[in-house]
């Protein structure tokens, strides 16, 4: 958070007896003191002259009209005067009035609406509803903006250290920069040409130190540590934990958190104004991020993503007047978590239990919402401090006690007399509970509910009526929608990391879309690239009984088997499963493979005859079908899949009299061709299936001579 804490903080008293004061503590008192002190100030006439706009003689002359009645220095006739805030506004309003009106009029308007005038304009509703919606749309379209900059800034700083079969930073990986914070002024960084070092420095220490007008993001990651209480793997069993803070404000105030950090610069291509500053934990060698060294599409992403960032700032700081600042929180920490929803825990208990020492009020969330298994406690209130590191609740078969229960069916559990059925209750005995209360926090589309609150009481006295039970089906139902915030945000976190981690890949994955888009296009361009060579060569040259082989492999059942079954936004995995088999075969060391028409893989064989590139493919089908791929988003889940192709074998000869001398005439053979592969490959011989009952046999790649 932004700061104000004097360097190094400081310690005052009044005496050697009196209670030290913190200055930060007293700073921020006499800050909250000065919001009333607006309407005890007073300036003279030379002074209201000046910001009213209106001469001396003017403001005399409406004082005459009886429009003002300023104070005095003495509070006698010819004492010098002095203009309150509800004066100035009346001045103010007489000046514009006055290019409209005759002095008289303009006096009696001001008359008839001095209380509107001396406040504020009474807020209507529209216009209140106008301002929620900025405040807390774009605000919150704004974090999550600034969040994406961020996670994709510090997916490119890790890009070296990332293992491309699993998109996680290396063990043994040097220590990577982590972004801290981010500074956007709004403008150029320097007045022309590209910032140098020394200049990206000198401009963020100066924002740094006084950045009214700028937006200022900063970030907090997770922690390292553990978790003060219980359940300490339950951070990493729900997500990240990262948060993003946003500030803007009018006045400065210096960002004390950034102090030490290490800035770089990032420089929009053809947009100075939109320039940003990167604050780091650690330097980075060149600190400005030329969009030319960044990963392909990296570049282009950031720049949109900052364009609409630029544009909602714009309506964000709009809405901040005066002196004001405004905040917005992006993310939920694990701990600020438990914090706030044990003090709602507490409230709840006292609304279904009317003043029971003895009640208790837990909220348990599951491991995840993707084939859940178990549920932890994440707060609490007058719960046992010896049940909470322990009391992990089952989900299998029916689900464990009151809360396993009302979780896997989605209905709520009670229980009227814990002693007598106390095998319902899980850690009844324990608890040493009377009544027990489940309530299922379900949304109502038909997901994983995200998690239960369960309530009791160990007052013999106690009792749960229908009323009381109702009560907490609205207040879980409320619970629900919060809950589901937390859930949200924590997972689209991980997205988000998952996302910029792998965004070559996808990018790839995205050229495939269409059966004729980019990535079929660098197929047939490496086929054009092996013909220019051969284009002018003497018909009589044995380079030109050369084969060549194209194969088009297609992912069999690829929306049944990936697609229906993924919960990731694109589902690479099958992808690269084939392309991990294809560089078993082939090597690493070459591109081989071009995607296209989503789940179709063209191979270009250079020097390879029919009988080779059968066998070559027949080994390809074997490593798909042989290896059981990793399926993300199904809790670790793996499955079998199977692929068929088909091959077209041609000689250099062949190749050189389809193009007839021009590349555009051999593009459009070359596509008719692999067009035709791709029906057929889909459309393989029969075969018999082979173990795990979906590896295919050698007739599944069949020759087309």
């Amino acid at each position: 958070m932004i700061t104000l804490r004097a360097e190094p903080p400081s310690v005052i008293s009044d005496s050697p007896a009196a209670d030290p004061v913190s200055l930060d503590t007293l700073i921020r008192e006499v800050a909250e003191e000065s919001v009333g002190w607006v309407n005890e100030l007073l300036v003279t006439i030379g002074r209201a002259s000046m910001i009213s706009g209106l001469k001396e003689s003017q403001i005399r002359y409406y004082e005459e009209l009886g429009v003002l009645q300023p104070a005095t220095t003495t509070g006698r006739t010819g004492a010098s005067r002095l203009y309150s805030m509800g004066d100035l506004r009346r001045l103010r309003v007489l000046a514009r009035l006055s290019t409209h009106f005759k002095a008289a009029d303009a006096a009696d308007i001001v008359r008839r609406n001095a209380a509107i005038i001396d406040h504020e304009l009474p807020l209507a509703v529209a216009a209140a509803l106008a301002q929620e919606r900025s405040a807390v749309a774009d605000g919150f379209f704004l974090a999550r903006i600034i969040s994406q900059i961020i996670a994709a800034i510090q997916a490119e700083l890790d890009f070296p250290a990332v293992v491309p079969a699993t998109g996680r930073i290396a063990d043994n990986a040097p220590p990577v920069p982590q972004v801290i914070g981010l500074i956007y002024p709004g403008h150029a960084l320097v007045s022309g040409g590209t910032p140098t070092p020394a200049e990206v420095a000198a401009v963020a220490e100066q924002l740094r130190c006084a950045p009214a007008g700028a937006l200022v993001a900063l970030c907090r990651p997770d922690s390292d540590g553990e978790l003060p209480g219980w359940a300490p793997d339950l951070r990493h069993t729900t997500g990240s934990d990262t948060q993003t803070l946003l500030f803007y404000s009018a006045e400065s105030r210096p960002i004390t958190d950034l102090v030490g950090a290490h800035f770089a610069a990032y420089l929009p291509v053809g947009v100075p104004t939109h320039a940003l500053l990167i604050a780091l934990d650690m330097p980075l060698s060149d600190p400005v991020l030329a969009a030319g060294a960044l990963q392909p599409g990296r570049s282009q992403i950031l720049d949109r993503l900052l364009h609409l960032a630029h544009a909602i700032f714009q309506d964000f700081r709009r809405v901040t007047h005066g002196r004001g600042y405004r905040y917005r929180s992006d993310g939920f920490p694990l701990d600020l978590t438990r914090q706030s929803y044990g003090d709602m825990l507490t409230l709840i208990a006292d609304v279904v239990f009317s003043d029971d020492p003895h009640s208790m009020a837990v909220l348990l969330v599951p491991d995840g919402l993707d084939q859940p298994s178990s549920l932890a406690i994440l707060a609490h209130h007058g719960y046992r401090d010896d049940l909470l590191a322990r009391a992990t609740i089952s989900l299998d078969g029916m689900g464990q006690g009151l809360s396993g229960r009302a979780y896997v069916s989605r209905e709520p559990y009670v229980s009227l007399h814990v002693d007598a059925d106390g095998h319902k209750v899980r850690y009844g005995p324990e608890e040493g509970s009377h009544v027990a209360l489940a309530v299922p926090l379900a949304a109502a589309w038909g997901i994983s509910p995200f998690g239960v609150l369960y309530l009791a009481s160990r007052s013999p006295n106690q009792s749960l009526d229908s009323a009381a039970i109702y009560g907490a089906l609205v207040i879980g139902d409320i619970l629900s929608e919060l809950l589901g915030r937390w859930w949200l945000t924590r997972l689209r976190r991980q997205q988000d990391a998952h996302l910029h981690r792998q965004m070559p890949e996808m990018l790839d994955w995205l050229d495939s879309l269409d059966a004729h888009g980019p990535g079929f296009a660098r197929g047939i361009e490496a086929i054009v690239s092996l013909w220019e060579p051969i284009n002018a060569v003497a018909d009589d040259s044995a380079d030109l009984d050369v084969l060549l082989a194209l194969a088009v492999l297609d992912i069999n059942h690829y929306r049944e088997t990936i697609q229906a079954r993924s919960n990731d936004p694109f589902p690479v995995y099958a992808q690269q499963h084939v392309d991990a088999a294809i560089g078993r075969v082939l090597g690493q060391d070459v591109r081989h493979g071009y995607w296209f028409g989503n789940d179709h893989v063209l191979l270009v064989l250079d020097r390879c005859d029919g009988t080779q590139a059968s066998t070559i493919m027949q080994r390809i089908v074997e490593q798909v079908s042989d290896s059981p791929v990793q399926l993300p988003g199904r809790r670790g889940a793996t499955d079998f899949i199977s692929v068929c192709g088909a091959i077209k074998v041609m000689s250099y000869r062949s190749l050189r009299d389809l193009g007839c001398g021009d590349r555009d005439t051999l593009r459009r053979q070359m596509g008719a061709v692999v067009d035709l592969l791709r029906v057929r490959a889909g459309q393989p011989e029969p075969s018999t299936p082979q173990r795990h009952g979906t590896r295919w046999s050698s007739r599944s790649v069949f020759l087309v001579k």
